[in-house]
């Protein structure tokens, strides 16, 4: 259901991209040429969103056994990054139209604008709805997430699209009735900084999870409070944290114990309340290795995990 929908958001923006670039050149409007460029960028990322949506839910293999877990942040930052750079560009193209305006015919302005505003809103509505059928899915697993970033940084694209469409409108009125061609210009450069401002925490997220940062809630005294409950812990080493999507958070770290004669039952006593405390903070990869005091590399291990 969810690729249908994603496959009828690209018909739309292709659609769309046709009419723009054939009206734009008719009516030299910048914004409209504009626009076509941010659509054809936006019919990429959709389609690497429908990549990652096949991607992400594959099986892991021998080869990858991870999966394809990290698809949907690698095409999070993928359309980011390209919105990014359209924006930035749009701006210094539209610096130079506001500083030497042509003359432009509105009426293919007004007309084709209405239309994307209307083919980007659904496009929008689709994917926002698509959000938060994830959003509640998640919070029905009582995890700590925020959705699927792909669809969010879809989603994004489309409200911009919608955003800057209705720019190219308000400019073809203005030229229409004022003849202000400097309009055409101005609000696509407002537009812009708009679109650039909101587009960019997810970018920022998407690319922390691509280099395994720890992106996940928690300070390290909550951690080393969850580690050191036990008085048999004495210390910890080897700790990785990352969130590979905004489904999965894993954890992995050593603890050492201060007594080298214990049973798998007794480190189990230990290691199971860390991770139930752990799992509450919205961990659902938990690794916890204990070591023995005399000889942590090699003797004495037992190796909890946690799915």
């Amino acid at each position: 259901m969810k690729a249908k929908k994603i496959l009828l958001i690209i018909f739309f923006n292709l659609a769309i991209i046709i009419a723009e670039i054939i009206f734009g050149v008719v009516s030299n409007s910048f914004a409209l040429i504009a626009d076509a460029l941010h659509n054809t960028g936006d019919v990429f990322a959709i389609i690497i969103t429908y990549i990652a949506l096949r991607f992400g839910t594959t099986s892991p293999t021998f080869q990858y056994t991870f999966g394809f877990i990290k698809a949907e942040m690698m095409a999070a930052f993928t359309n980011t990054l390209f919105l990014l750079l359209t924006m930035f560009y749009m701006i210094y193209e539209s610096i130079g139209r506001f500083f030497a305006p042509e003359v432009i015919a509105p009426e293919y302005m007004i007309v084709v604008g209405m239309i994307a505003v209307i083919a980007n809103g659904i496009s929008a509505y689709l994917l926002h709805a698509m959000g938060v059928e994830e959003h509640h899915h998640h919070e029905d697993d009582h995890h700590h997430h925020h959705g699927d970033a792909n669809i969010t940084s879809a989603y994004l694209h489309m409200l911009a699209d919608a955003l800057v469409s209705v720019g190219v409108v308000v400019a073809g009125i203005m030229i229409y009735y004022f003849e202000i061609y400097a309009i055409d210009a101005l609000l696509t450069i407002i537009f812009s900084l708009y679109i650039i401002r909101h587009s960019f925490p997810l970018f920022k997220r998407s690319f922390l999870a691509l280099m395994d940062a720890n992106t996940i809630d928690i300070t390290l005294e909550q951690l080393e409070k969850i580690i050191f409950a036990s008085s048999r812990v004495s210390s910890y080493h080897d700790l990785h944290i990352h969130q590979p999507n905004s489904k999965l958070g894993f954890i992995s770290f050593h603890i050492l114990l201060d007594d080298e004669a214990i049973s798998l039952r007794e480190c189990e006593a230990i290691t199971c309340p860390m991770k139930e405390k752990l799992k509450a903070l919205g961990f659902n990869h938990i690794l916890i290795e204990v070591d023995s005091l005399t000889n942590k590399a090699a003797h004495q291990k037992c190796v909890i995990t946690g799915q």
